[in-house]
């Protein structure tokens, strides 16, 4: 409470607050000096709150640490990835190809670090139990040789603005064989002009 509700309240009542909350000697204080025990009375019980929240917190962090300890297989994956059209993937690493070194990527992973077909992945698998075909990503270490930070900030392929050629490359020069010609009239080379 505020010293406002408290000093809102009457006296006798103020007692039967710090006689619940089990202070001593509150029968002989004043107003104001019992107002000044319960004020601080709460800020030691905060104290204590915060202190207890903060061990919890630790404890938690240990125990997650140790989760993923416990199910780390050890085992390295890299490859590059493949999503399928149901939202999950795998990161295939022979020959690009299913088989069964493949590596279990969750939709969860995948929307997290926006991963998408074509990126080449690193990270840690998860000890298979027996009931699992594939075994699957713990944690990602690196996207297309970036850590996971600096990969989710780069830009949708489908939103980057096209350059487009207007110039057109002559391979055909005064001396040289048909061949030459003949590229310039089959397969046209088109470049931008450079600004300096």
């Amino acid at each position: 409470m505020t010293r406002e509700k408290y000093e809102s309240l009457p006296l006798a009542t103020l007692k039967e607050l710090a006689k619940a909350r089990k202070m001593r000697g509150v029968s002989t204080l004043k107003k104001g000096d019992l107002i000044d025990a319960m004020l601080e009375l709460d800020e030691q019980e905060e104290q204590k709150e915060a202190a207890e929240e903060a061990r919890e917190e630790v404890k938690e962090e240990k125990k997650e640490e140790t989760d993923i300890e416990q199910l780390d297989s050890g085992f390295t994956a890299n490859g590059i990835l493949e999503v399928l059209q149901d939202g999950y993937g795998f990161i295939r690493s022979d020959n690009y190809l299913p088989g069964d070194g493949d590596v279990y990527v969750a939709p969860s992973q995948i929307r997290r670090f926006g991963l998408k077909t074509g990126d080449i992945l690193t990270g840690n698998t998860r000890v298979k139990t027996q009931g699992e075909k594939f075994s699957a990503l713990l944690y990602v270490s690196t996207i297309n040789g970036l850590r996971p930070a600096e990969a989710m900030k780069r830009k949708n392929f489908e939103d980057l603005t096209p350059i487009f050629p207007n110039q057109r490359i002559r391979l055909e020069n005064p001396g040289c064989t048909t061949a030459m010609r003949i590229v310039d009239l089959v397969s046209p080379l088109l470049e931008r002009d450079r600004e300096v």
